[in-house]
């Protein structure tokens, strides 16, 4: 029966998880948004600084201005996520689609067009107008993934048909790219220019409600669900069995969705509420404890327990590096991929540890984690504290050990086979060296 479900992974899954993976389209969003990752932590960072609520503490950065301070970061980060990801899918996205070369135009052409189909609030009493920032964060991030990748192809279209301005030799190269992208760059926001006509025609009025509405509203609510987040955990795992990154195949998929609860996560964390939002990153990191698969637990079973050199010697390397979220040497080394003997752990750990942390989370015998991206590098404990939660950070230990007890009788047969093996070629050794010394 294992033979017979090998051969169906080989032969249909993993053909098309392949396709999934390398998709360009995925790959620009993922990258783009992986992109933005210091922006991502920094305002992450300075929510939790002030999110704090120890009164004292609370009453400290009131006094001083300090919290004034701090919330002027998150602001200005986190807050315009949006119009962040309009600029960085487009740019890292010209390198995937094969337009480097105008990688900085497209990234501000997108920025632009993204910007006019914000709505514009007219104050004609004061002859101004301003932006509804609301619309540039959280709300505006399907927005920017399709401004920006519509963009692409816009501008690889006019590049690839030569439909440009050429400048003579001589000219500065900045230039040339700026005149190189001024015709696509009118087409462009041409077209945006329509699409923003159409929609205020319609009862949606902006291409952001209508996004937000149809498409945002609905993704959000299915993973949300805790069912459909283990099966995406779950086929994340099973690629990662047989050598492929599942989580270039998932994470596209969470990336924008998640991206979006971290920001309505430390929004509401500042306003000194409890985080709507439980299944994001940060529950993520939790099912990749010790990297895919929570293998934290192998590892240190390896280094605890084990009694075969080989694993001995082995685990100097893995257990540190599987404290930090790195767990390739596990998966090629060991290797774990497409050892049979530890499929059931590796699929059936992280849906037990991510399940318990949940349920924690919905008796609020733990806090949730605010879902900061980039965090999955941390060690047990620590990841939870810089994820706004202590109570998250001490479960993350106890699922440490409830991932060494999942592991540990799958471990104990492999060393007790690596024992023996060992055994077997030291009588060898020996008859050898015997052998040798009579002739």
């Amino acid at each position: 029966m294992m033979n017979t479900f090998i051969d169906f992974m080989e032969k249909r899954f993993i053909p098309v998880a392949n396709k999934i993976s390398e998709n360009r389209y995925l790959k620009s969003v993922s990258t783009g948004s992986m992109a933005l990752l210091g922006v991502i932590m920094v305002g992450s960072i300075f929510t939790v600084i002030a999110s704090f609520s120890w009164e004292p503490y609370q009453n400290f950065l009131t006094s001083t201005q300090l919290g004034t301070l701090l919330n002027y970061v998150p602001d200005f980060t986190i807050d315009l996520l949006g119009m962040y990801m309009a600029f960085s899918i487009a740019y890292c996205g010209s390198d995937i689609f094969k337009i480097k070369e105008h990688a900085l135009g497209t990234g501000l052409i997108s920025l632009v067009s993204f910007l006019m189909l914000s709505p514009l609030t007219d104050v004609p009493e004061e002859r101004l107008a301003y932006l509804n920032t609301s619309y540039l964060g959280a709300k505006g991030v399907f927005v920017a993934i399709f401004v920006s990748l519509l963009t692409i192809q816009v501008m690889r279209f006019f590049v690839k048909k030569n439909f440009t301005i050429r400048m003579p030799q001589g000219v500065p190269e900045m230039v040339t790219k700026s005149f190189t992208s001024l015709v696509p760059a009118i087409a462009i926001v041409l077209l945006f220019g329509v699409i923003k006509l159409l929609f205020s025609l319609t009862s949606f009025k902006t291409a952001t409600d209508f996004i937000y509405t149809l498409l945002q509203q609905p993704l959000q609510s299915l993973t949300a669900t805790l069912p459909a987040f283990l099966v995406l955990i779950l086929i994340s795992n099973l690629l990662w069995f047989f050598g492929i990154h599942g989580s270039m195949t998932v994470l596209p998929i969470l990336m924008p969705i998640f991206l979006g609860y971290l920001a309505v996560n430390t929004e509401a964390v500042s306003a000194g509420e409890m985080i709507p939002h439980a299944i994001n990153f940060g529950l993520y990191d939790l099912a990749c404890l010790g990297g895919s698969g929570a293998t934290i637990g192998l590892v240190a079973n390896m280094f605890f327990f084990s009694k075969s050199k080989r694993y001995r010697a082995f685990s100097k390397i893995v257990f540190p590096s599987g404290l930090f979220g790195v767990n390739e040497p596990v998966i090629f080394g060991m290797p774990l991929m497409l050892n049979v003997m530890l499929l059931i752990p590796f699929l059936l750990t992280p849906l037990v540890i991510v399940s318990l942390g949940y349920l924690l989370i919905s008796f609020e015998i733990i806090t949730a984690p605010m879902g900061i991206l980039g965090a999955g590098s941390l060690p047990p404990l620590v990841h939870g504290i810089v994820q706004g939660s202590l109570s998250f950070g001490i479960y993350e230990i106890a699922a440490t050990l409830l991932s060494m007890g999942i592991y540990f009788p799958f471990f104990k047969a492999l060393d007790n086979q690596a024992v023996q093996e060992e055994v077997v070629a030291s009588e060898l050794e020996q008859e050898e060296a015997a052998v040798n010394e009579i002739s």
